[in-house]
């Protein structure tokens, strides 16, 4: 069990600051990807023309689809960690950095 950070509830599915969501749109193959912030707050690069910026969870729930968790987050040292190298990342252009691309770097994946 990880301890140390507050756990929300995503429409039954159990998530904690640090973890990286992805959603997937009925009828569609691809995921989109987010870090998860406290109260409401995420980290992602929307799409073509965005950049990686801070958002509202809202955002990627809106549309609905199949939501889980992709990369959750062990202890409150690995949250830690993900949000300063979410900071790394802030203002990089979509084109550099897809939603994938900026979650992988944030959770440390080659």
């Amino acid at each position: 069990m990880r301890t140390g950070l507050p756990t929300y509830d995503i429409y039954g599915l159990k998530v904690r600051p640090g973890d990286i969501l992805g959603r997937t749109k009925a009828g569609s193959i691809i995921e989109h990807r987010a870090l998860i912030g406290f109260d409401g707050e995420i980290g992602h690069s929307s799409g073509p023309g965005d950049v990686f910026r801070p958002g509202a969870l809202q955002e990627v729930l809106n549309d609905g689809g199949v939501i889980r968790v992709v990369y959750p987050t062990r202890s409150l040292q690995e949250t830690e960690w993900r949000f300063a190298r979410a900071n790394q990342i802030i203002g990089v252009p979509w084109w550099n950095m897809n939603c994938h691309t900026t979650t992988d770097f944030i959770a440390g994946v080659p």
